[in-house]
């Protein structure tokens, strides 16, 4: 039985990670308190990367402790030892390994490590049980956001920290796949879990307060996988052949990165996608006159942003797909998505009717956008409403997830 468990994300995510970490933990501490277990939870984020008190003040209130930690790079005598005291002797296949070090205990004062994204720039060392929640494999579809550095595949000791996991947990069936497949991992150690959201994160306004305005929302951040190359193509082809009337907000972290008006570091600015996005921005003024660059907001303006939108626009290429289309449909607004495999799932498992699109093929865009201007107010009438969509609360899911967990330690 597992007493005490540590959810550690490795890199310093915001955004929808954070909230997933939050979120895991959350389901741990519940569902083990409703099966009579009462499991210990933590998180255990990067030192200095955070406000603690201010960014984690409600998982604290709960009783989830929130620990930092740092990587330390160790060779394979030093996991070895560590493991004869933990009375532990796992193989070692690698020479070099990940290690958190936290000046108490290094985490290793619990059962358990839950480890949210197999992004390690080592293998994990082997000195606890550990499950890894692997969001996606987007490498094995969009090659080029990892591009050679002389030193073999980037993605190697994802893999091998993947690999050395006791399970790896995802939330769509086609990463599922993708795990067994691409990442080599036996079929049993991959467990699909409950695809759950947490409608708390955001408010809704009514239609008759907030009215429907003339824009489309745009959620993304500054990665390659994103597409926005193909999204400002299709853009400046909706205003300038389509007649679009619709302008769109740019939302979510690090977007004022792709804003040439802003300020911003020289090394984030001499990245070449960064670049050359933002140069394709200054050069167009369909692009200037229309798109918005809003930044992250707080969840309250969010919330008003998409309740007043006449679409959630989302032309991502390839990741595990977002559960912005669950918050969006909460607010009454529809989605027009990309249709790749993981965000057909979630429009079929939580019932939302979505409308899709080649996100390879600007025309595909440019004409599904035009579309989605007479088709939204239709969408939104059947959007399934908030009591259906409650269903798939990470409060619902908290026992199963529990046991799920419990089982991996086993």
């Amino acid at each position: 039985m597992l007493k005490h468990i540590t959810v550690i994300l490795p890199i310093a995510y915001r955004g929808g990670s954070l909230r997933v970490t939050k979120t895991i933990a959350r389901m741990i501490k519940m569902g083990s308190a409703r099966d009579g277990a009462s499991c210990g939870v933590r998180i255990a984020v990067l030192a200095e990367k955070y406000d603690v008190e201010r960014e984690f003040r409600d998982v604290l209130s709960e009783g989830i402790e929130v620990r930092e930690f740092s990587w330390k790079r160790t060779d394979g005598r030093e996991v070895e030892f560590i493991n004869k005291l933990e009375d532990r002797s796992p193989e070692l296949l690698h020479s070099r390994y990940y290690l958190p070090e936290d000046g108490i205990h290094n985490l290793m004062d619990t059962d358990f490590w839950l480890v949210v994204s197999d992004r390690t720039d080592l293998p994990l060392a082997p000195v606890k049980p550990y499950a890894v929640f692997a969001t996606d494999y987007i490498q094995r579809y969009v090659p080029e956001i990892f591009p050679p550095n002389g030193l073999g595949k980037i993605d190697a000791p994802f893999i091998q920290t993947v690999r050395g996991a006791n399970a790896i947990i995802v939330t769509t069936p086609q990463t599922m796949q993708d795990a067994i497949s691409y990442a080599g991992v036996p079929a049993a150690k991959v467990h699909l879990a409950p695809m759950d959201f947490d409608p708390t994160a955001v408010s809704t306004y009514s239609a008759d307060d907030a009215g429907y305005s003339s824009h489309f929302v745009w959620p993304t951040n500054p990665t390659q996988h994103k597409n926005h190359k193909r999204a400002y193509d299709a853009l400046e082809r909706y205003y300038t052949r389509m007649g679009g009337r619709l302008k769109v907000k740019v939302v979510g972290p690090n977007t004022h990165w792709l804003d040439p008006e802003q300020t911003i570091p020289k090394h984030i600015a001499e990245i070449q996608y960064i670049a050359d996005l933002r140069e394709q921005y200054r050069e167009s003024s369909a692009l200037r006159e229309n798109v918005e660059f809003c930044g992250e907001l707080p969840d309250e303006e969010y919330s008003k942003i998409v309740s007043a939108a006449q679409f959630l626009w989302h032309p991502v290429l390839y990741d595990n797909g977002t559960f912005a289309v669950a918050e969006a449909a909460l607010m009454g607004c529809p989605s027009l998505s990309s249709g790749y495999p993981q965000m057909r799932y979630i429009g079929e498992r939580f019932g939302i009717p979505m409308k899709y699109f080649d996100a390879r093929s600007v025309p595909s865009m440019v004409e599904a956008l035009k579309a989605m201007e007479g088709e939204a107010q239709e969408l939104r009438r059947s959007l399934p409403d908030a009591e259906t969509l409650s269903r798939h609360s990470w409060e619902r899911h908290a026992a199963d997830y529990w046991r799920m967990v419990q089982g991996f330690a086993a």
